[in-house]
C-alpha cells in the first residue's frame, strides 16, 4: 500500500485572566494576576505573559500568575498571553478591567524653628512627605490659617512668616 501524508497542526488554546487584585490598586503597588491556559489537547506548557499596554510580567502556564506593577494611573485592561508552543497553538485573553489610582501620601511637619517667635519673625519649617507608591514629588504648602509657605517635597522646607499673635 501506498503511504498517506497526514499533517498535525498544534492544538488550540484558551487563555483567561482568572482574577486581579487588588482591584482597584494605587501606583505602586504590584497586582497579582492569575490566569489559566486550556487545550482539548493536553496541557500546555510555556510561558504567558500578562500586559496592561504599558508594562508586562511573564510566568509559566503552570505558574499561573505574575505581578504586574503598572506605570501610571488611570483605567487598564489587563490581557493575557500565552506564547504557544510546537504541541500547542497560542492564544490571548479577552481583557480585564484593572483601575490604579493615585497613591495615598503622608505629609509630617519634623521642625518649625525657632519656636516661640514674634510676629513679623520668620519661621523655618521642615516637612517629609512619603507614600507606599514610591517618592512623591510636587509641592506642598505650610498654614498656620492666615499666613502660609511652599517649598518642593524634594527641598523639604519652607519659610512662614506669621503676621498675627496666639497659637499658630
Amino acid at each position: 500500500s501506498t503511504g498517506v501524508s497526514q499533517t498535525v497542526g498544534a492544538a488550540p488554546t484558551s487563555t483567561a485572566i482568572t482574577g486581579n487584585t487588588p482591584n482597584p490598586s494605587v501606583f505602586g503597588q504590584g497586582i497579582a494576576v492569575s490566569y489559566t491556559v486550556t487545550s482539548g489537547g493536553g496541557t500546555p506548557t510555556g510561558n504567558v505573559t500578562v500586559s496592561d499596554g504599558s508594562v508586562s510580567c511573564t510566568a509559566t502556564v503552570a505558574a499561573g500568575t505574575c505581578a504586574l506593577t503598572p506605570s501610571s494611573t488611570g483605567a487598564k485592561t489587563l490581557t493575557a498571553t500565552y506564547a504557544g508552543s510546537a504541541s500547542f497553538a497560542p492564544s490571548t485573553s479577552t481583557g480585564v478591567a484593572q483601575q490604579v489610582d493615585l497613591a495615598p501620601t503622608t505629609t509630617t511637619i519634623t521642625s518649625h524653628t525657632p519656636d516661640p517667635t514674634v510676629i513679623g519673625e520668620t519661621i523655618s519649617v521642615s516637612f517629609t512627605v512619603t507614600s507606599v507608591g514610591g517618592t512623591p514629588s510636587g509641592s506642598v504648602t505650610v498654614s498656620d490659617g492666615t499666613d502660609s509657605c511652599s517649598g518642593t517635597v524634594s527641598a523639604g522646607t519652607c519659610s512662614l512668616t506669621p503676621s498675627t499673635a496666639g497659637a499658630e
